[in-house]
């Protein structure tokens, strides 16, 4: 048998079996075939092929039959498998964003006044901090009673419109009818503290102790026989939380011998018949006290005024 002969009828059987690898004898004589024919060197691409021999024709044929197969399992492979199946498509990556898509600055606060003793405020918002060195603490004598640095950052801020003037000792009060009876109106913070049994007379320092907590100073209003103080409700102002009560000075003190003083450190009364709204707060475990006061004579304006003011108020720790 000679080898064209037996190269030819391998080649042959394999194309008909279709395997997907040829045979190792067909791919040498192939290779071997391919190895001895004459290659065009030049890049042109020449006007016709040269010429093959029938066994070169055959392994020709089984490579490029090979090819084709391959590229159909490729094409037609099953779904899920490496060879087939959707390509997926890498996600795009995201572009920088610009500077006008970031969250917008905060606006600035408004400007906050300082109030100043005895001096006309112009309408606007005003910030207080009274508990710092040379405010108003809480002891004032109190025996047993120590002074602390946690209240000096308090700060209370508020909105105070025209016809109002700063007091002396971290308050305001009314330019045209002061702060005393019988139409005036007034605001003060304080701390609270120790109570005097007796309002109308008795000397400093507070002869009642009292305990530092919002409750330990309701209570002892409360509980004082000689203050006409209504029952406390729950409150909060400023985003803080406490309790809310009114205090009801007499219509006479004239037999005072010098005001009528429920407590120290706080404002003794400006005139008789004074009524103390008392907001009694908790701010951040300390205790704080919110005062306005009016009489049955202020006018509705002013006590509209003053109630405004109050809601106003925010308070910083």
């Amino acid at each position: 048998m000679s080898v064209d002969g037996q190269f030819e009828r391998e080649a042959r059987a394999w194309l008909e079996l279709g395997p997907t690898d040829a045979p190792d004898r067909t791919i040498e004589a192939a290779l071997l075939e391919i190895d001895q024919t004459p290659q065009e060197r030049d890049f042109r691409v020449p006007w016709r092929l040269p010429r093959m021999t029938a066994p070169a024709r055959i392994g020709a044929a089984a490579v490029i039959g090979m090819l084709v197969i391959g590229a159909a399992i490729y094409a037609f492979g099953p779904a899920g498998s490496s060879f087939g199946g959707p390509v997926s498509t890498p996600a795009p990556i995201p572009s920088p964003k610009s500077t006008s898509s970031l969250a917008p600055s905060p606006t600035p606060s408004p400007a906050v006044g300082v109030i100043r003793p005895e001096t006309p405020l112009p309408a606007g918002r005003y910030g207080e901090t009274p508990f710092g060195p040379g405010g108003m603490g809480v002891c004032f004598g109190q025996v047993g009673c120590t002074e602390t640095p946690a209240d000096d950052t308090i700060r209370f801020t508020f909105t105070v419109p025209d016809g109002w003037i700063g007091g002396s000792v971290h308050s305001i009060y009314l330019a045209d009818g002061g702060k005393a009876a019988p139409a005036g109106a007034g605001l003060i913070f304080s701390r609270g503290g120790g109570l005097y049994a007796e309002p109308c007379g008795d000397e400093p320092p507070p002869n009642i102790p009292v305990g530092p907590t919002v409750d330990d100073f309701v209570s002892a209003l409360v509980d004082h026989p000689k203050l006409d103080v209504t029952a406390p409700i729950d409150a909060t102002l400023g985003a803080y939380s406490g309790k809310y009560a009114d205090l009801q000075v007499p219509s006479d003190i004239s037999a005072c011998p010098v005001s009528y003083f429920p407590w120290e450190p706080g404002i003794y009364a400006q005139g008789p018949g004074s009524r103390w709204h008392l907001w009694i707060l908790d701010v951040e475990g300390i205790r704080v006290v919110v005062q306005s006061t009016d009489y049955v004579g202020t006018s509705p304006q002013r006590q509209a005024e003053l109630r405004a003011i109050v809601e106003s108020i925010q308070i910083e720790p």
